[in-house]
């Protein structure tokens, strides 16, 4: 089997230290390292050198490689982003040059974007279209869910667009990855996700670079520590956590003398905490920067205790990737977050820390205390975690994505989708928005008439395959009797067929029940010219009556790689009544020679069969 050919979406990425870009860099290097991927990552600046370089990099994507990744810095502003101008304007411009960077990259098989910034994937699935590659949505957080946590910025309007791009890109999308099972609920409960396409892959910690090591070590000893009972913060400063709680416990706790909580990292929280600490004295308190992967030994070992926490209300929306480093390291740990994420639900599972109620500094100092005075609890859950940590640890993750990757690329051979003429998808859009304008009064006077009828409903929506084995739902004006599937079943419409109303048979002769497809193209899940969208699991019925599965007919799979259309060369030229072998032949034909310009001739004969009311004609149409 050729290695897999993989093009990664997300601004963060080596040498970031943020948990997203260091998980990613992790999984694209083994990728390459274990299972031979050519894998190529399309990142942004690296924030970490951005206030060093404090300037603008310039729009031009700039390329380098490490341990066999290809990486393309698309770039953009590289503003801090402990503000959100800063942020915005870092994400609009790495979003611009990420899009045109995704089209240079050499065909992958898959696509694969994370949530950094929440937009990327708008730029990711122009890339996936124009190669025809699969798509695979990471979803390490929920928009717009998250952004309230951004304390300088609450907009309704851009939430309703935040939540109308997250629930475009897990539909468009050929599985989408959740980092938890609360995760994966919250997809399902609020954005509409389909449980087929849904998968858990958990984050992770490398359990070989990180073990339980003893407390007096080389940190330890270099920051003043070793003697101390440590209980320690380590990871992003985020918005997300309720680091407040922390400081707030911190001088609850400070009468002990011993105890020093350890704050190590960075974030948009980090300079407010420090100010406060200095406000408040909290003298027990230590603000140390970023430890290098090769030093995490090190500084995890010399916890004695660490704390993780997440803002009430975020459960599911994000899961603490730093959670794993923790268990890796074979340490207790007290959790304040709610009650059903991913965190409480690993610790109750594995009886490897305490759980505190979130933003209850009271209920934090207390649980801290519990594990200051006991040893044996300590150690307990200490060895609990280490154990647990060996279900996340790194390889196994990272086999899991190789596995989902290879599952879904598997389902769209290599060169299999065919590329679009270049104007057929903005013609569409531009036909079709115009179409939906100008019918507009048409679309009145049909539906009062099939109403007036039978005063059943005017639209008939049904499932149908799309691009890829993609379902959608495709919408006409009701021709039939309303309860037609009921007491007739689902088959072809024959001549003098019972089930079509009188309003039905004009409509159809002229194509006009057609009219709501203009949103299905409008939309992405047709073109105007194309081959017929078919039902799933439709079957042929031969002369004997044997029925015959669709895919078993030569072409259906050839079909399956361009848009379904309105009309093509078998609905214009070909009977009514061929055998679909047929029908598939003249679709394969379209799919050989598409062009623009055959589009056009397509579409104007299609007006012309329209204009003679000849679409139900049994016959030669033109």
């Amino acid at each position: 089997m050729a290695p897999l050919r993989i093009c990664f979406f997300n601004r963060s990425y080596y040498p970031d230290l943020g948990a997203t870009g260091q998980l990613l860099t992790e999984l694209a290097e083994d990728l390459v390292r274990v299972y031979g991927c050519e894998i190529w990552v399309i990142a942004g600046p690296p924030l970490r050198l951005a206030a060093e370089e404090g300037a603008d990099a310039g729009p031009v994507p700039a390329r380098e490689s490490r341990n066999g990744v290809e990486i393309i810095r698309a770039r953009g502003t590289s503003a801090s982003p402990r503000r959100f101008r800063g942020r915005v304007a870092n994400y609009l411009t790495y979003f611009a040059s990420a899009a045109l960077a995704g089209l240079r990259v050499p065909r992958p098989d898959l696509v694969v974007f994370l949530t950094d910034p929440p937009i990327i994937g708008l730029a990711a699935l122009p890339a996936a279209w124009w190669h025809g590659a699969g798509v695979v949505f990471v979803c390490k957080d929920v928009f717009p869910e998250v952004a309230s946590v951004l304390e300088d910025f609450d907009s309704p309007t851009v939430n309703r667009v935040l939540d109308q791009i997250s629930r475009l890109l897990i539909r468009r999308s050929s599985r989408v990855v959740a980092i938890g099972e609360t995760m994966r609920q919250r997809l399902l409960d609020t954005k509409d996700a389909e449980p087929s396409r849904l998968a858990i892959i958990h984050d992770w910690a490398d359990c070989a670079a990180i073990v339980p090591g003893p407390k007096r070590n080389a940190f330890s000893e270099a920051h003043g520590l070793a003697d101390a009972f440590v209980v320690m913060h380590s990871g992003n400063l985020g918005l997300s956590q309720e680091l407040g709680a922390l400081l707030t416990a911190a001088g609850r706790l400070r009468a002990h003398g011993d105890i020093v909580i350890t704050v190590i990292g960075d974030g948009a929280s980090r300079e407010v905490l420090q100010a406060r600490a200095r406000a408040e004295r909290l003298d027990n308190v230590r603000f140390l920067p970023y430890q290098p992967t090769e030093r995490l030994r090190h500084s995890f070992a010399t916890a004695d205790v660490f704390v993780i926490s997440l803002k009430a209300g975020l459960a599911g929306y994000i899961v603490p990737s730093k959670l794993y480093g923790i268990l890796a390291a074979g340490r207790p740990y007290v959790a304040a977050v709610d009650e059903s994420s991913e965190v409480a639900a690993i610790t109750r599972k594995h009886d490897c820390g305490l759980l505190a109620e979130p933003g209850n500094p009271v209920d934090l100092a207390e649980k801290l205390m519990m594990l200051y005075q006991d040893a044996e609890l300590r150690r307990r859950l200490g060895a609990n975690a280490r154990q647990a940590a060996l279900a996340f640890d790194r390889p196994a993750q990272v086999a899991a994505y190789h596995a989902l990757f290879a599952e879904v690329a598997a389902g769209r051979p290599r060169g299999a989708r065919r590329r679009e003429p270049m104007l057929k998808r903005p013609f569409d859009v531009l036909l079709s928005g115009a179409g939906l304008l100008l019918s507009s009064p048409l679309w009145l006077l049909i539906a009062a008439a099939v109403k007036l009828e039978d005063g059943g409903p005017v639209f008939y929506a049904q499932e149908r395959v799309g691009l890829g084995g993609r379902p959608f739902r495709s919408w006409k004006f009701r021709s039939m009797v309303a309860d037609a599937d009921a007491r007739f079943g689902r088959r072809q419409a024959r001549p003098a067929d019972p089930r079509v109303t009188r309003m039905g048979r004009v409509l159809r002769a002229m194509a006009l029940d057609e009219l709501p497809q203009l949103w299905n193209i409008f939309r992405g899940d047709m073109s105007f010219v194309g081959p017929r969208a078919l039902l799933p699991e439709e079957t042929e019925v031969g002369r004997d009556g044997s029925p015959t599965p669709l895919d078993a007919i030569p072409g259906y799979e050839e079909r399956q790689r361009v848009r379904p259309g309105l009309t093509g060369i078998a609905q214009v030229y070909a009977r009514r009544d061929i055998p679909r072998r047929q029908k598939f032949r003249l679709d394969r034909l379209y799919i050989r020679r598409q062009s623009f310009p055959l589009d056009l001739r397509l579409i104007a004969l299609s007006f012309w069969i329209s204009a003679r009311g000849k679409w139900e004609h049994r016959g030669r149409k033109i």
